[in-house]
């Protein structure tokens, strides 16, 4: 038998027990157990429809601003008086641009400075602004600093207000002519057509950091140069290239040649530090940062002794 206090105990238990029941109760009929239950089916059914169309409005904004804004290519220095119509459409110039680019300069027009790409017809202001930064314009062809522009000639950059602009006018090779790659200096490069005194400059310093060209087709390898460019030179009389003593040249020496990247460089230089001199292209072949491509391009230069 219970006793008194253990039944009022029982008691309270029980009316507790009764009142935390009623509180749940309470709280489902008032707070639905899943929120989409307080959504009718109607609902539902209109809301998924609205996202759909807000989508589809984004994605159409999207595509209408990047034909407004254009350009999708990739950014790189660039000389829009020099580079080849392959570079000028991987920066994503249209083609029809391309094509007025060089009409413009087969009548001999010239950008003279960064900020006048800006009026090239049907560039817009987003896409001059992504270019800007990477516009390079040779010495030769930018702009007096304190020269004029005249609105009657809108391409008569670095003039004087009213005058036609006064070039240097350079007599151009004939095509057919074809100058010796290792003896040409710059006043003969000059007469090449598509080269003026920035890119024959560019030409003989990379003839120094190569210690000479081995064939003609080197000559492509020179970023910039119009479309074809070796087709005017010839090896010449026979030329043996300055090379380098591989065991002993500087890391700064062996890095600025054209054919040894950093990484290269620095395969060598721990090499003949820990393992001593290097005795053929075989002792680099375990590198990974050489392939056979790089040891036939780097042969005629390179020196064991």
């Amino acid at each position: 038998m219970f006793s008194r206090s253990d039944r009022r105990a029982l008691l309270l238990l029980a009316c507790l027990l009764l009142l935390i029941a009623a509180g749940g109760i309470a709280v489902h009929l008032w707070w639905p157990a899943d929120d989409k239950l307080s959504l009718t089916a109607e609902e539902l059914r209109q809301a998924d429809s609205q996202g759909r169309r807000m989508e589809g409005a984004e994605a159409e904004r999207t595509k209408r601003l990047q034909n407004e804004t254009g350009l999708r290519g990739e950014l790189f220095p660039f000389d829009p008086n020099h580079a080849d119509s392959l570079t000028l459409l991987r920066l994503g110039l249209r083609p029809w641009q391309v094509g007025n680019m060089m009409k413009y300069r087969r009548k001999q027009g010239r950008w003279r400075s960064p900020d006048d790409f800006k009026r090239l017809y049907g560039l817009s202001a987003a896409d001059f602004k992504r270019l800007r930064p990477y516009i390079r314009i040779a010495p030769e062809d930018r702009r007096p600093a304190t020269a004029g522009y005249d609105d009657r000639h809108p391409y008569s950059y670095g003039v004087p207000k009213g005058e036609r602009p006064d070039y240097e006018r350079i007599e151009k090779y004939p095509e057919g002519t074809r100058l010796a790659v290792n003896e040409a200096d710059t006043t003969e490069l000059k007469r090449i057509p598509g080269i003026g005194s920035y890119y024959a400059q560019k030409i003989v310093r990379y003839r120094e950091r190569l210690g000479g060209f081995v064939s003609v087709s080197q000559i492509d390898e020179i970023e910039g140069l119009p479309p074809g460019a070796s087709r005017w030179f010839t090896l010449g009389t026979p030329h043996t290239p300055r090379q380098l003593r591989i065991n002993h040249a500087t890391f700064k020496q062996l890095v600025a040649h054209p054919y040894l990247s950093y990484e290269q460089t620095k395969a060598i230089v721990n090499h003949v530090r820990r393992y001593g001199p290097l005795h053929s292209w075989r002792d680099l072949r375990l590198y990974k940062e050489f392939s056979d491509n790089d040891f036939a391009r780097l042969a005629p230069y390179v020196t064991f002794d």
